[in-house]
């Protein structure tokens, strides 16, 4: 019987084992294989970048205590290195399509960051051996940064170049000089400026190189769209190409350009105006109009009515005078109203909102609240509102000088009442003689 029991209690205690959640310290990669998760479980997650990356990647921290900026070792795609934190620690729910999700090994420690001191020496050794080898063989390629992959047996070298490059000799020498595995990789401007990192014109760090999956989808309509003067030396970044954050707002003006007239149409308004749109504001959703009569006058979005096709309208092609008259909005009024009238729409909602959750917290509440007679409450609240005065021959006084004092002891106050004020006659008869005396000057002056 012992034996079985004993049996038992181990099989037991690996079927524990099985159910229990591994924690996310597991320094291996975890796959479908191995991967004992449950569905929906938190874990804890940074962005690692290495250098010579253009991307970070996401690691598990499982318990350990990490901060923003540490050097740690990881496995990259490149083989075994020393990264720094590139984000904060954030959390999500375990599910299946993550997988294989990666963990970090250790954090970097003094040897760990001097072995990756001399992995950089040699890269720069293999790249000025690169560079003398692309000058001797006078070939078209920019030499861009390399990498030693492969726990160092192998060398990747990146470069630019505007058009295929017969690098068959360049390989022969490099690999008779380093004797490792060489790889030339060529790699587009953009894949450059995000590798090597950067600051942009707004003073941050490159989108590219921080935080950006994908970049480059990238067009000159962006900027026409944002209204943007198209001077390539504002709107290109670092790389030589146009700026990726080109394309953050441009589905916004692309949503605000459906309730406006596009620029140089002739267009009618609810005033019975008639003319040619020469001036777009999308964000403030208004727009100048020149019409016929030789007026410019600034319109709301919703004052468009009508756009005129082909020879519908006639528009004079010389105006004797043209006036501007732009300071006031025509239809501003009707906007803030409107905008007032969606405002006291919107707060109703949220008041309604907010009292049928505070019922809703309530009740939830009241299941865990002890029992009170609500009738002593109202008696309490009925004697603070009454203001109940206590006598004073109730209160005990424990010394003699304390007694209260009797109504005899207590003399009247006397209070004297003030006099009117009453000028003096004095001072009035001053004021007349400096009056008398200052005409008598000014005479004397006249005179003279």
């Amino acid at each position: 019987m012992t034996d079985i029991q004993e049996n038992s209690n181990d099989t037991s205690t690996q079927n524990d084992k099985k159910r229990r959640p591994p924690s996310s310290s597991n320094r291996e990669e975890i796959t479908e294989d191995n991967c004992k998760f449950e569905e929906g479980q938190i874990l804890k997650f940074v962005k690692v970048r290495f250098p010579g990356h253009a991307k970070s990647y996401s690691f598990l921290i499982g318990k350990r205590n990490l901060i923003y900026g540490q050097k740690v070792m990881g496995m990259s795609d490149r083989g075994m290195a020393v990264g720094y934190i590139n984000s904060f620690v954030y959390e999500l729910p375990f599910k299946r399509h993550m997988l294989p999700l990666a963990s970090i090994n250790k954090i970097a420690t003094d040897e760990d960051i001097e072995k990756e001191k001399e992995t950089y020496k040699k890269q720069k050794e293999a790249e000025n051996i690169c560079q003398r080898l692309i000058e001797k063989y006078e070939l078209s390629m920019n030499l861009t940064h390399v990498e030693f992959t492969g726990f160092g047996k192998k060398v990747v070298f990146y470069f630019i170049a505007p058009a295929r490059v017969d690098f068959r000799n360049l390989v022969k020498d490099l690999v008779g000089e380093l004797k490792l595995r060489i790889e030339l990789r060529q790699i587009s401007v953009r894949d450059r400026a995000a590798s090597q990192g950067a600051l942009g014109a707004c003073g941050r760090e490159l989108c590219c190189s921080s935080f950006l999956t994908k970049y480059g989808n990238v067009s000159i309509k962006m900027a026409k769209n944002q209204n943007l003067t198209l001077n390539y030396s504002k709107l290109n970044g670092v790389c030589g190409q146009l700026k990726c954050c080109l394309q953050y707002e441009d589905e916004v003006y692309t949503g605000k350009r459906k309730n406006m007239p596009e620029h140089g149409q002739f267009i009618k308004t609810l005033t019975g105006e008639s003319g040619k749109v020469i001036k777009l504001n999308l964000l403030g959703q208004q727009f100048d109009l020149l019409t016929d009569k030789g007026q410019i006058k600034r319109f709301t979005g919703d004052q468009l009515v009508k756009t005129y096709k082909g020879d519908e309208y006639k528009f004079p092609h010389r105006f004797d005078h043209i006036s501007d008259e732009t300071g006031k909005i025509i239809g501003l009024n009707d906007v803030e109203a409107r905008k007032s009238r969606q405002f006291e729409r919107d707060m109703e909602k949220l008041t309604k909102k907010a009292k049928n959750d505070a019922h809703e917290t309530l009740l939830e509440i009241a299941e865990f609240l002890p029992e009170r007679n609500r009738i002593e409450d109202l008696k309490i609240v009925e004697e603070v509102s009454n203001k109940i005065e206590i006598p004073l021959n109730d209160i005990p006084m424990e010394d003699a000088n304390l007694a209260p004092v009797e109504d005899e002891q207590i003399a009247p106050v006397k209070t004297e009442q003030k006099k009117p004020y009453q000028k003096n006659k004095n001072q009035r008869n001053n004021r007349n003689r400096n009056r008398s005396n200052n005409k008598s000057n000014g005479n004397k002056k006249e005179n003279s």
